[in-house]
């Protein structure tokens, strides 16, 4: 576009195109804006650094929050919102439209994870190369990781919410995107303190990804009662097997973090909540906070697959599945992660989470960025 070989209005119609393909067998779409899309990128500025990215927003997102004007600010162009889990949901890995479950577009047959579902369906699919989401128990991580993208959760307060920093701080907005440079360059974006949560982290400037040196992980492929498959673990392990990467064996004194978790969901979603319970969840907090400090002065990183396994069948939504045993504990403590595909299963993609100290996104992301492994197109 910059170059004056394509304009954003084609780029934004070639999206379009994408959505009328696949959205009637994936189901990605909520709503979707066509023509208030055409019509931002027909006076787009060239020189924005977003300047005519289609983007999609995830469902019921507030107009006015920060990750979304700060986006348009910079010249991207949303062109709907995507879906994301039923509220009445028995589990939250499946999205829908009203009328239909989306999609995985590696196998119709599978969901393509949640709640964020559209988003990383869509940017599998090749429609848009970013889409946002929010990630309270891997809401960005499960999805990127069942459909074969990335997706970053950074630390608590990286991107600023309108409507300020939760009770529990469990929810972290972010982005779903086809490569690492694309949801870290879109995180920086948004990144810094707004009139709507003054007490975000300051801006985070984009970091280089590339760049010489050894970095040392830990590996685990389990972090509470849910054991991976073991051929998901076999294969992160295996793309840890790669230059500059050293994998130490490191003790990790882990808490289970479900029952801490169930407490503070409650609390932010303005429930009661026992004292007890409420003391418990905040020692949970405390010592894998503490526990992963001490991990993160050996080590450079901790890796673990993303989810345990695979993508499951989009109509096992009446089945509480849980996958987010891997996630939801740096939801808790606050910590960045990343997921990256690594492989395919069996046809099927398999992430990699890389969990980084307190506001070192550059260290997940310049991990993530060795293990990560380029996949064919899906279908």
């Amino acid at each position: 576009m910059r170059s004056g070989r394509r304009t954003a209005v084609d780029v934004v119609s070639e999206a379009l195109d994408g959505v009328a393909h696949w959205d009637p067998l994936l189901h990605f779409i909520d709503t979707l804006d066509a023509d208030g899309a055409l019509q931002r990128a027909r006076s787009v500025d060239l020189g924005l650094p977003l300047a005519g990215v289609p983007v999609l927003i995830k469902a019921r997102t507030p107009a006015g929050s920060p990750i979304v004007t700060r986006l348009i600010a910079a010249g991207a162009i949303p062109i709907g919102t995507s879906t994301r889990a039923r509220p009445d949901a028995v589990s939250q890995t499946f999205g829908w439209n009203g009328s239909e479950y989306t999609r995985n577009p590696w196998d119709l047959s599978r969901s393509s994870g949640g709640s964020s579902a559209g988003a990383a369906a869509a940017v599998a699919a090749g429609v848009v190369p970013l889409a946002t989401g929010g990630d309270s128990a891997g809401s960005l991580r499960i999805p990127a990781s069942f459909c074969g993208v990335v997706g970053l959760k950074g630390t608590a307060g990286r991107v600023p919410r309108a409507d300020g920093r939760s009770l529990a701080g469990l929810t972290i907005g972010g982005f779903i995107g086809t490569s690492l440079e694309d949801v870290a360059l879109a995180t920086s974006l948004v990144s810094g303190p707004d009139r709507l949560d003054p007490g975000a982290l300051p801006h985070w400037p984009v970091p280089a990804l590339a760049g010489s040196g050894a970095w040392r992980v830990a590996y685990r492929s389990s972090l509470g009662l849910i054991e991976s498959d073991p051929a998901v673990d076999a294969v992160v392990r295996g793309s840890l097997a790669v230059p500059d990467i050293g994998v130490q064996e490191v003790d990790l004194d882990w808490l289970p973090v479900d029952s801490a978790w169930l407490t503070l969901r409650d609390l932010d979603a303005g429930l009661a909540v026992e004292p007890s319970a409420l003391q418990a969840a905040v020692r949970v907090r405390s010592h894998n906070s503490t526990a992963l400090a001490d991990l993160f002065s050996s080590v450079d990183a901790l890796v673990t697959p993303t989810t345990p396994r695979v993508a499951h069948g989009y109509d096992q939504h009446e089945q509480n599945i849980v996958v987010g045993d891997l996630c939801w504990g740096f939801n808790i403590t606050g910590h960045p992660a990343v997921s990256v595909p690594v492989g395919l299963l069996d046809g099927l993609p398999v992430g990699a989470q890389v969990v980084a100290p307190h506001g070192r996104e550059d260290i997940a992301l310049a991990v993530a960025a060795r293990i990560t492994r380029s996949l064919p197109l899906p279908g």
